[in-house]
């Protein structure tokens, strides 16, 4: 039995090494959780709720009452994830600078990502006619630093706007959403529809010349395009923020580039027409 359970334990350890060296720092439930619900729906209401379930009759013996607590829960269900981006639109609007919409994401509690995140990841400055780099979401390093393209991925970022004649500490660097995704999991679509008042709300504010996107994400958020990173990658997009359109170029992210290193070549393609827009 203890040889057994010696055993048992040597490949427990083995295994929590090796998901530590593939990156999985968050464990998640095997079941969905409704996170708006959980953060929309406080003792009151959960109280409310129940006295509403409790109170309605009985119809057709003792299986009724499940299923009305059921139906009055399926029914509050959508209307918090549409408070909550109604809250996100009208808090993006009420900033008047980056470090008031720093200041409104800090207390924000709309998104589940803010809950399990370390850092809130927003643009760095506000320069106006600058060049404005978003990325995806935000990566293990960056929200360990607190700063946008950290560790390895910034890493190569430098090397390639170096590569078409331009400085980090010009560029005004973000990502699509300002939470990094436990486990670097996708966002949800609620997720993604909290946090994109905040993304608009940045470009308003930076007011940059052009924007270049590191990925699909931002051409989502921004400009509703659905299609996968590698068929968008090269394109232009029109931007309207702030009653001007600001054009955006599509590329492949560092992050990506690291893992797949063939494909670079796409990226330096795209890095150089992208330079000759923003040379001229």
């Amino acid at each position: 039995m203890s040889m057994g359970l010696t055993e048992e334990r040597k490949m427990a350890a083995e295994l929590l090494a090796w998901h530590l060296s593939a990156g999985v720092d968050a464990a998640l439930d095997d079941v969905p959780h409704n996170r708006f619900l959980e953060a929309a729906n406080d003792a009151g209401a959960a109280k409310e709720t129940t006295k509403r379930a409790v109170s309605q009759p009985a119809q057709g013996g003792s299986s009724s009452r499940p299923r009305d607590t059921v139906s009055s829960i399926a029914l509050v269900t959508p209307s918090p994830a549409d408070d909550w981006i109604k809250e996100a639109r009208a808090r993006a609007a009420a900033a008047h600078s980056l470090d008031e919409l720093r200041a409104t994401l800090a207390t924000f509690e709309g998104c589940p990502l803010s809950r399990t995140a370390k850092s809130c990841i927003l643009a760095n400055i506000a320069s106006e006619k600058s060049i404005l780099v978003i990325g995806d979401a935000p990566e293990a390093d960056d929200d360990r630093s607190g700063e946008a393209f950290s560790g390895r991925p910034g890493v190569l970022l430098d090397a390639m706007m170096k590569a078409i004649g331009l400085q980090r500490d010009t560029l005004v660097l973000t990502t699509a959403i300002p939470w990094r995704p436990p486990g670097n999991r996708a966002a949800t679509m609620q997720e993604l529809d909290v946090c994109a008042p905040f993304l608009h709300r940045q470009i308003e504010l930076v007011k940059p010349s052009f924007i270049l996107a590191l990925g699909a994400l931002p051409a989502q958020l921004l400009a509703g395009r659905t299609e996968s990173m590698l068929k968008l990658r090269g394109q232009w997009i029109d931007v309207e923020s702030g009653g001007q359109s600001v054009k955006m170029m599509i590329t492949l992210p560092p992050a990506y580039l690291l893992r797949q290193p063939l494909q670079k070549r796409f990226a330096w393609r795209d890095l150089k027409a992208f330079r000759a827009v923003v040379g001229g």
